[in-house]
């Protein structure tokens, strides 16, 4: 036997060892049970952590892509717009060529115009100019036959009448010219 002597009120074994409390013994398991349960909790919010980081770091890969995909659309969209602003210049500048290349030609025209225009009124005007000078001719020799003879005179309103016949015919011809 052993020489563990057993209190009174405390129970003994078979062999006089005392009896362990079976309290005690439920209260470390339970014990056991919630350190367990509390090192269960703490790895779950580890868990839980790890993934939140994951999940963030994955959302920051997700917009540094996104934000790689708007920026390349837009270099797309600003490429387009240059584009058009190239072919714009260029169509404004051949457009400009065109048109000083037409305006140069009609004033080539219209000088060629004003000169044939020219020409052709001095040729119209020179047989009128050249009756104007044969009237006057014969304006100052009726004239001086009248002064002489005191019998001839001149019809004045005959000859007035001619020059103003062939001023109009010198501006029809000259608006036939235009």
């Amino acid at each position: 036997m052993t020489d563990v002597k057993v209190q009174p009120g405390q129970g003994a074994d078979g062999q006089g060892n005392p009896v362990i409390d079976p309290t005690k013994n439920v209260l470390d398991l339970v014990a056991a049970a919630i350190s367990r349960q509390d090192d269960l909790r703490r790895a779950a919010d580890q868990h839980v952590r790890e993934i939140a980081n994951l999940r963030a770091e994955y959302d920051a890969q997700l917009r540094t892509a996104e934000t790689a995909r708007i920026d390349a659309i837009r270099a797309v969209d600003v490429g387009a717009v240059n584009r058009a602003a190239e072919v714009s210049a260029q169509q404004a500048t051949t457009l400009a060529a065109q048109v000083a290349n037409s305006a140069e030609a009609l004033r080539t025209q219209v000088a060629a115009a004003a000169t044939a225009a020219t020409v052709a009124l001095a040729a119209a005007l020179e047989p009128i100019q050249k009756d104007i000078a044969d009237l006057r001719r014969a304006q100052y020799e009726a004239q001086g036959k009248q002064g002489q003879q005191g019998e001839t005179r001149l019809n004045f309103g005959a000859i007035f009448g001619g020059i103003a016949a062939i001023v109009a015919i010198i501006g029809v011809i000259v608006l036939l010219a235009r």
